[in-house]
């Protein structure tokens, strides 16, 4: 017991930035900032506009599941039950799966123009990523040029389920192009299961929620990060930062060590390119939720040292039902690492990828 004292006074000594929370946004709520004919399909009872799926993800009710309704839930929740000084909310929107481009334009302006009022108007100390309807490029951009100005929205929130082509194609250049303009950078989502892409876009057969939630995440951002070190889109925007979410960090040495082989091979492929896939991966930044678990408590330590103390950055994915408490990263950086590395994974990484002035 006085060890877990003294455990929650140390988490209350630090400075915590968050960079996974979630908000638990209903169609009708968002109807409000939506115009017609869409307004009408957000506030129908028998139809819902957002992709849902099938999965059982309470497990026949033995999962509890929280939720995100009020700014007041995030502050004493977060901020003052687990310490988190600086959540960066995001809507959850899943605007990339939409396969009708003119209504996911649409809900991105709505649900930003929500985040803004409902939450970020609320408590100048939370921060907020824009939603993006990758489907329409050029919108996507516009959307980042309106919101540039405002100071609590530090980025843009792109699933990586669903865009098509891959993100780091250069139809999507527009979009890096505005948020480099604006002082925005990039956070890329990993989600599980809503449509039936073809591989790897999701469930690739699955027939139970443990499979599909165990690979999904990663494979999208597998394929994100080799799009765009392929692509050149790094070189293309060196002031950018770029921030992979809610795929835990065990799949990024493979990547790192399987570009570089594949690089040596095949320079020509990737022309851009000016030193190593490994160097342009060193410096994107990668959120630690879901953390995992090894049987030997040192094969996380020898996998933070690989991924770089300097490109993890601490997330909750609060309110999700397998959310990562303070506690459960930072029992593992008090063990290994220095107080100097601590505290760039708890917060000062989030704050120099999304440029947060603490």
């Amino acid at each position: 017991m006085a060890a877990q004292s003294q455990q929650s006074k140390l988490l209350e000594e630090t400075t915590i930035v968050d960079t996974d929370v979630h908000l638990s946004i209903s169609p009708k709520e968002v109807a409000e900032y939506t115009d017609e004919p869409f307004r009408s399909h957000m506030v129908n009872e028998g139809y819902s506009p957002l992709p849902s799926s099938g999965w059982d993800r309470n497990l026949r009710g033995k999962i509890e599941h929280y939720s995100v309704k009020s700014p007041e839930d995030v502050q004493e929740t977060l901020c003052e039950e687990f310490g988190i000084d600086h959540p960066i909310l995001n809507a959850t929107s899943k605007l990339t799966r939409l396969p009708q481009t003119d209504l996911a334009v649409h809900l991105q302006s709505a649900y930003n123009d929500f985040l803004l009022d409902q939450y970020l108007d609320e408590y100048d100390h939370f921060y907020g990523l824009a939603s993006l309807a990758t489907q329409d490029p050029e919108k996507a951009a516009e959307e980042l040029d309106r919101l540039g100005d405002e100071k609590q929205i530090v980025g843009a929130y792109i699933a990586t389920t669903g865009p098509n082509p891959p993100l780091g194609d250069p139809s999507y250049d527009v979009i890096y192009e505005a948020a480099e303009d604006n002082d925005l950078h990039i956070g890329y989502h990993g989600s599980g299961g809503a449509f039936m892409f073809e591989f790897p876009r999701q469930n690739q057969a699955f027939e139970k929620f443990i499979e599909v939630h165990t690979a999904a995440h990663t494979w999208s951002q597998m394929m994100t990060l080799t799009s765009l070190i392929v692509n050149g889109t790094p070189v293309k925007f060196p002031d950018l930062n770029f921030t992979f979410l809610e795929a835990g960090i065990g799949w990024i040495p493979m990547m790192m060590f399987r570009l570089n082989k594949e690089y040596s091979i095949r320079r020509s492929e990737a022309p851009l390119l000016e030193k190593s896939p490994e160097e342009y991966i060193r410096e994107f930044y990668f959120a630690s939720q879901p953390i995992g678990e090894s049987n030997d408590p040192k094969h996380m330590q020898q996998l933070i040292e690989i991924v770089g103390a300097d490109s993890l950055a601490f997330a909750t994915d609060y309110p999700h039902w397998d959310f990562d408490h303070p506690e459960a990263l930072d029992k593992h950086l008090r063990a290994y690492f220095t107080a100097e590395e601590r505290e760039k994974v708890l917060y000062k990484n989030a704050a120099e990828a999304f440029g947060l002035r603490l």
